[in-house]
């Protein structure tokens, strides 16, 4: 192991022992101990419900068989892809973490757990993975060593197995940055509805919805700085808590919002094309960056009734995410205090984009989908690869 890796275990093991759930999701208003482990467990159902999602918009086969979840931390993911796997590998760097892991673990016949710092990716068979999965990690790994674990990817990828993974490229001037981010306590808003919504409607029919929208925050919304504002809508089930859509409609906001102001909104969405009961929720999106839930923001939502509608067909509308039920997670097992008090200096690297896609010709495999990423910040160009393994 290289010493930087060796530096990056010593990190790791240290956020583990203090704060470890925010140290994988380092949202502001969960620092100190603050993520609920059920709350942080339906980040990842609902992460790996996307992604199967958009491999049906790329018309990729959703993979089955044996997935390795790289960077696993505590198994968010790992429990995620467990509930749809034959068998999963979570894999990580630091001892703590998966420790933790092990001991939250829900599903010991189907996930198991190893540390690369003990083990390594090498103890591994050749093309044994079906799926393989890594979501800001390697943009925290020195570059040559996400290098060696991108091959090591590759020999482990089956015959026309899918790897999903992020990394930034480059880094590029916060000044020149189409997106930026504002701070999190400007992520304030409140939404209320202008008219009741209709009790029901048919499926994947269009209608409108007029709303009031108000900077609730105290700090003005400047798209012309800041990157593009819009309300936006989910569609969740009926108890309101599995995402089936997460993007539907949306509506551009006034350029420049300052605090306070609250003006009408007209919001078109489609319903979805089931029948049945829905929630549908309205958020704002500051795109590329947050849903303003993510940083506090309350949303609003309303109830549904989806009716057969003979005169639509299913080709051409949204497809159904499917999120499974997160079971209860034991609180205990995690570290209890204050939280940590390291600093939130984690490390960024990238690899240039060009020279990820030669790594992945080489290795005879072809590059299905290469999706804009902005999970490094607004500091970095990054992406998202979609690959789909050599056929034989």
């Amino acid at each position: 192991m290289s010493d930087q890796l060796l530096h990056g275990q010593s990190f790791w093991d240290r956020h583990a022992t203090s704060d470890p759930l925010w140290a994988v999701l380092a949202f502001p208003d969960k620092r100190g101990g603050r993520w609920i482990v059920h709350d942080f467990m339906q980040t990842g159902e609902r992460e790996i419900a996307l992604v199967c999602q958009r491999f049906a918009q790329l018309q990729l086969p959703a993979p089955g068989g044996r997935a390795l979840d790289f960077g696993c931390g505590v198994g968010r993911l790992t429990q995620a892809l467990a509930r749809r796997h034959d068998s999963v590998v979570g894999a990580d760097i630091s001892a703590v973490m998966i420790d933790l892991a092990r001991r939250l673990n829900q599903y010991p016949e189907k996930a198991q757990y190893i540390c690369t710092a003990d083990a390594g990716l090498q103890t591994l068979p050749d093309h044994s993975f079906q799926f393989i999965y890594s979501n800001i990690v390697l943009q925290h790994v020195p570059p040559g060593d996400a290098v060696r674990y991108l091959r090591e990817f590759f020999r482990l990828l089956g015959p026309n197995g899918l790897l999903v993974f992020q990394l930034p490229s480059h880094g590029e001037s916060p000044i020149e940055a189409e997106i930026k981010s504002m701070s999190d306590d400007a992520y304030r808003a409140a939404i209320a509805l202008d008219a009741p919504v209709p009790a029901s409607i048919a499926a994947s029919a269009e209608f409108a919805l007029g709303l009031q929208v108000r900077n609730a925050s105290g700090q003005v919304w400047s798209q012309p700085h800041v990157g593009p504002l819009a309300v936006g809508n989910h569609w969740l089930d009926a108890a309101g808590e599995l995402m089936l859509i997460q993007d539907d409609g949306r509506a551009p906001l006034l350029q420049v919002v300052p605090p306070g102001l609250e003006w009408p909104v007209l919001l078109t969405v489609h319903a979805p094309h089931e029948p049945g009961r829905y929630v549908g929720e309205i958020d704002l999106v500051h795109e590329g960056m947050s849903w303003f839930v993510h940083k506090g923001s309350p949303t609003l939502r309303f109830t549904i009734d989806v009716t057969t509608n003979t005169g639509t067909t299913e080709s051409g509308m949204p497809r159904m995410m499917k999120e499974f039920p997160v079971p209860q997670y034991p609180d205990g097992v995690l570290p209890s205090g204050p939280g940590s008090d390291l600093p939130l200096d984690f490390p960024v690297n990238g690899i240039p984009w060009m020279e990820v896609r030669e790594l992945v010709r080489e290795h005879g495999a072809r590059l299905a989908y290469l999706e804009e990423d902005r999970r490094a910040g607004p500091e970095w160009v990054s992406y998202r690869y979609f690959v789909v393994g050599r056929s034989s």
